[in-house]
């Protein structure tokens, strides 16, 4: 079972989700990454020196794989199914300064043979209710359904700066409220 929550989020978000997720110990792992790099706390300080667009929560230890193909050969990549990890897709301003939504992604039961390990940690079902639970009490609704805005992105919104939909035909969205 996958547990997905889109959102728009601004930095002054993304430094408050930290902080706010700072005495979980959670790890903060880039989306590709070299076998021998060490994982960053998730921090307030953490929050100011990402400049990848996608990071995983872990929550202990991670399994990972090297990629054998493609531009990204020798890179590696750490197993979201068998790993206690949430996928964390930002939400980043384009060229055009458009902000684009951004979701979290995480895969609660493991698959295969792994199905008979007993599935995830608990703590990180804690985590993902902690990470929703936080998303619908601070972040408002939008227009059309199905994204959560940040407040710091609904203060960007009001200054002018449009909201879309993530990919290549995202449509326009609007905060509720």
């Amino acid at each position: 079972m996958a547990i997905q929550t889109h959102f728009f989020m601004s930095p002054e978000d993304e430094r408050e989700l930290f902080l706010k997720f700072s005495n979980h110990g959670i790890e903060l792992y880039p989306e590709l990454t070299s076998r021998a790099a060490s994982p960053v706390p998730l921090d307030a300080q953490a929050a100011a020196t990402l400049d990848e667009p996608g990071y995983y929560f872990a929550l202990g230890d991670v399994t990972g794989y090297a990629i054998k193909r493609g531009q990204n050969r020798g890179m590696w990549k750490i197993d979201e199914v068998s790993s206690p990890v949430v996928y964390f897709a930002r939400s980043l301003l384009d060229e055009e300064g458009t902000l684009r939504s951004g979701y979290f992604w995480c895969e609660l039961m493991a698959a295969g043979d792994n199905s008979r390990l007993g599935g995830k940690p608990d703590a990180l079902r804690r985590l993902i209710n902690d990470l929703q639970a936080h998303v619908k009490a601070r972040f408002r609704k939008s227009q059309p359904v199905g994204f959560f805005v940040g407040p710091g992105a609904a203060r960007l919104h009001e200054s002018g700066t449009p909201l879309r939909e993530a990919g290549r035909k995202g449509g326009l969205i609007v905060p509720y409220r």
